[in-house]
Order: C-alpha cells, then structure tokens, then sequence
C-alpha cells in the first residue's frame, strides 16, 4: 500500500517523530523535495515535510499519489495530559481549526484500529502507562478529497512533544499501520460520547471492530441525514453498524440516530452489547 507520512516543520513533536523514524528505519534520502524538504522513502512508504501546520495543509492529495496519508502531530489540550492519540480528520460544523465547513475526510477505519492497538501495546512495551491513550472524535483539517486519511499524535504540552520514547511508540505506529495494510475490520459509525471517546476506544481495542468517524455528543444539536449520509461515504470500508454511546446521548438525539440510520441502511447497536458480544 502506497502510504505518505506527512511532518510538519512548524511542529515539534512531527519533527521528533520523524526522527525516530529515520533512525530506527532504514528510510533512504530522494532527489525529490517538496516544499524545499528532502523527500525519505522505504520502500512505498514516503516521509514527507510540510512548511505549514498539518491542519491547515489543505489538497496534499494535488501534490501526492498514495492509498493512505498519516499525519504525525502534536496534540493539545487544556487538561495538559500526556497523551498518544489517534483520529480522523474532518469537520461535523464550522472549521474553526481548519479543513472545510461540515466537510470530512475519508476515515481509514482498519488502519484507526491498527493504529490504538499498536499504541496500546508499545506503550505497555516502553513503559508509558502513565500516558492517556485512545481515540478522539472527527475533527479538525486540513481538507483531503479521496484520499483516507489518519492523524497519530503525542499530547499534550512542548515536554511531551519532545518526548523521545513517545515519539519511538508513534513511529513504530506509523510503521505498523503501513506494513498491515491488508487488515480489514467491520467498521462502525460511532456516536455520542465525550470528545476523547473511551466506548469507542475500547471496542477498537477489545473487539473485532474498527471505528472510523465519530459524531461526539456536543455536536449531536447538529445531526442531520445529509451528514450522516456523508460519513458513510467518506469512509473506508463503509460503516454497516451505528454504534451509540448509550448514555452518552440524550433520549431525543437516540431517537434521531435510530432514525436516520436506519434510513440510510445502518444497523442500529449499543456499544455496551458490542462490547458484551466478546464476553
């Protein structure tokens, strides 16, 4: 699977990424440059530069060819958390931080499970189990068309950005998520829930399931079918489950759900009776 992992050099823990990258992996330096940065490759796994922050990098897909793009970035937050964290890019509403209005990405669901899995055990592994880890909803650019697309990303604060053994566990990610390209999960649309999704992060971890979009409860006031619609399609392998966060919803936006997806032919589950279907 051709794969391109976009840096940016505004971004402190991208750069620290990539450097774990070149040095654990034997990335051989192009004549290829973009955006006057060398040009890495292993393989069909590309390491590219980018000058501007990844969120606002709209149309990489102009510039670039590839089955997959990975964007390894800083994550912040107000909590100040040490975090390694995974989602997909888009925007429910309003881009406020990037991308376009009410537009999403294609969610590479099986390479999202891949992705926690591997960040769950390498932290385990490397001893970082201190460290939050999961998944956070859809949210924020930059804008791809066709393209799926995936952010890994270590949180939350200039220390953790520079952080070596965080920055070893998301390249190792990264290199996972290329080499297990033929992986496919049933994937499921999630909704409801908190912004940093611990439902859907553990049916990722603990089920057969992959999870590609996810719809969090502050931006249920704004479900519409045509969204909903949206999200099916721009995600790859197509959703056939609505996964609800139960109790994470109110009763109205349950019903709406229900609703809509049965209309667009989603199966309607609770995420607890997934979970409890590997008991």
């Amino acid at each position: 699977m051709t794969t391109v992992c976009f840096c940016s050099c505004k971004d402190l823990a991208a750069q620290a990424i990539k450097e774990q990258l070149l040095k654990l992996y034997q990335f051989t330096e192009t004549d290829q440059r973009f955006d006057s940065y060398p040009i890495y490759t292993l393989d069909q796994l590309s390491l590219v530069t980018i000058e501007q922050d990844s969120i606002y990098a709209d149309n990489l897909d102009q510039h670039f060819t590839a089955d997959l793009f990975i964007f390894a970035s800083r994550h912040k937050s107000a909590a100040f958390k040490p975090a390694l964290l995974t989602h997909v890019p888009g925007n429910w509403t309003d881009a406020d931080l990037g991308g376009k209005a009410s537009t999403l990405c294609v969610a590479p669901s099986s390479a999202l499970k891949i992705a926690l899995q591997i960040m769950l055990e390498e932290r385990r592994r490397l001893k970082l189990t201190d460290w939050a880890c999961g998944l956070e909803a859809t949210h924020h650019g930059p804008f791809i068309a066709n393209i799926p697309v995936l952010y890994i990303e270590i949180g939350s604060t200039e220390q953790e950005w520079q952080n070596p053994t965080a920055a070893e566990i998301i390249a190792r990610t990264i290199m996972a998520v290329y080499q297990r390209h033929d992986e496919t999960y049933p994937t499921v649309l999630g909704f409801g829930g908190p912004h940093y999704c611990p439902s859907f992060t553990r049916l990722c971890a603990e089920t057969q399931y992959a999870v590609g979009h996810v719809l969090p409860k502050y931006h249920l006031d704004q479900l519409n079918e045509s969204m909903v619609q949206q999200a099916i399609h721009q995600s790859s392998p197509p959703p056939t489950i609505a996964a609800l966060d139960w109790k994470g919803m109110k009763s109205r936006h349950r019903e709406q759900v229900k609703h809509i997806g049965e209309h667009l032919g989603l199966e309607i589950q609770r995420v607890r009776k997934l979970l409890h279907q590997q008991d």
